[in-house]
């Protein structure tokens, strides 16, 4: 597991500046992004940037939310961390993406329901912005799936909320790194190729937080977030759909 470990380490290293250089492209249509059982990373961000989850009955109510309907509509979590204007969460969408696109419809209604009967005088959209959905490529030792789960632990992070990870309560960072029970959580299958034992697991995955691993996860990165598909170069060339033309992050 030692090799593993080191493994994903050089690669990490080898990819990131290449990676971070990734640019967005234009809007592709959500059934190229999810299929029967991609990963995908979804985030969306508040109309006006309003601080909606600034509350932890907020967080709560919609962490109560996903684990309602997640397995009615086959909605598998890997990781999440909620900020105050938007959520991060790294799913697999195990019914496709009729279910996936579903799911999010009702998630967002309900949220924005109940966020407007709390502030009583509010109407209308809580959530103006298309999600974002980037599909991530699973394997390849996990350095794509896992980078995209650190990043978003390191949110509160590159915000300045907290100085490490460990310390903001509303990801899944303690799951994974120091084994607190969350049942909204069914493990990364590339988290548990870490070690042969939960302790060797979680030592990995803290090891992986440490900063010259982390350097290029402390500053946004749109390649993660906006860009349609996050993994390597070959893997995206084959996945983009060919009515959006060569991938403009296609590596030199």
């Amino acid at each position: 597991m030692r090799e593993r470990r080191l493994s994903f380490e050089i690669t990490t290293q080898r990819f990131g500046t290449w990676l971070a250089s990734a640019p967005a492209v234009a809007r592709i249509p959500r059934r190229f992004l999810v299929n029967l059982g991609s990963t995908n990373h979804c985030t969306w961000r508040s109309h006006n940037s309003t601080h909606v989850f600034e509350l932890d009955t907020a967080k709560r109510f919609f962490l109560d939310l996903i684990k309602k309907y997640a397995g009615r509509y086959g909605i598998k979590v890997r990781s999440y961390c909620l900020m105050g204007t938007h959520p991060h969460l790294v799913v697999v969408a195990s019914k496709g993406q009729a279910a996936f696109s579903r799911f999010w419809q009702i998630i967002n209604h309900l949220f924005a329901r109940w966020y407007n009967r709390q502030q009583k005088s509010r109407r209308g959209q809580v959530v103006t912005q298309r999600m974002k959905s980037p599909m991530i490529q699973p394997g390849a030792n996990g350095r794509h799936v896992l980078t995209v789960m650190r990043y978003g632990d390191l949110n509160p992070v590159r915000a300045g909320i907290v100085r490490s990870p460990k310390n903001y309560g509303w990801s899944s960072y303690r799951h994974y790194a120091y084994g607190h029970p969350n049942d909204l959580i069914e493990d990364e299958p590339e988290y548990l190729a870490l070690g042969r034992t939960a302790r060797e697991r979680r030592i990995a995955y803290r090891h992986l937080f440490a900063t010259p691993l982390t350097s290029a996860l402390r500053t946004r990165r749109p390649d993660i977030v906006e860009a349609p598909f996050y993994g390597d170069p070959g893997w995206i060339e084959r996945h983009a759909p060919r009515a959006a033309g060569p991938p403009s992050w296609r590596s030199s």
